[in-house]
């Protein structure tokens, strides 16, 4: 009787513990559970405020913040186009798309005051760069072929005014635009069927997004190179700004 009584009493100590464990885990699992999932619904609470943190630090920093910096990169601008004289202090390379609203926005309302009052006057050269963005405007890349096309004409200017004043979809609509600018649209109509700079474009547009451009308009600023020399990257524009950020900046250069 001493021996099973015992056993009997061994068997309940061994046995009550795990009743209080069973019993007492029940409600800590759930807890814990409770716990996680405050804990999840508070960090979708930080990631969507740090989403507006980012959005708000963009605003304030006109767009640099989070993007990759250009700043101090060099850019080849060898046989880009390019107006104003090769004695100007300063270079503003304009990366640009024919098709892009805000592209056309400053052509129309904000590059006529930097002419006359930068590039006109000797003090700026300006250099443009194709960068048509398949993604948002597919029927971009004809345009800046064409233009391509144009400056074996010694045209490029011309034409390029009235690709951003008319938006082109068509090799005849370009064709027909051409015409109006004064160009040999049976030449241009065979330089652009050939596919003659079909390559460049790609790879002016590949070269622009291995240097960190990811919109347009984007606006270089640099001391003029030596001929042959690329560009020293010493100040960047994003964005269809008004001309008086253009007038800072370039002043303040010139300064």
């Amino acid at each position: 009787m001493v021996s099973c009584c015992m056993h009997r009493s061994l068997r309940a100590i061994l046995i009550l513990p795990a009743f209080v464990f069973l019993a007492c885990s029940q409600p800590a699992a759930q807890s814990q559970q409770q716990e996680v999932e405050a804990l999840r619904k508070e960090i979708e609470i930080l990631k969507r405020d740090l989403a507006e943190v980012r959005e708000f630090l963009k605003v304030v920093t006109k767009g640099q913040f989070g993007a990759a910096r250009i700043e101090d990169k060099t850019i080849d601008l060898t046989g880009a186009p390019v107006n104003g004289q090769a004695s100007a202090k300063l270079t503003l390379v304009e990366i640009s798309d024919y098709h892009c609203p805000f592209c056309r926005r400053h052509f129309q309302q904000t590059q006529p005051q930097i002419y006359s009052e930068f590039v006109n006057t000797g003090k700026v050269r300006h250099v443009f760069i194709h960068y048509p963005i398949d993604q948002l405007h597919p029927d971009a890349f004809r345009s800046h072929e064409a233009a391509s096309c144009a400056q074996d004409q010694g045209k490029f200017w011309e034409l390029h005014t009235k690709l951003f004043e008319a938006p082109a979809k068509t090799t005849d609509q370009i064709v027909a635009i051409a015409q109006t600018a004064g160009l040999d649209s049976t030449a241009l109509k065979a330089c652009m069927d050939s596919g003659k700079y079909s390559k460049a474009v790609r790879e002016s547009v590949a070269n622009m997004q291995e240097l960190g451009a990811d919109s347009t308009p984007l606006f270089l600023i640099g001391l003029t190179p030596a001929p042959g020399q690329p560009m020293k990257i010493v100040q960047v524009i994003k964005g269809a700004y008004p001309f008086s950020e253009f007038k800072t900046r370039l002043e303040g250069m010139l300064k």
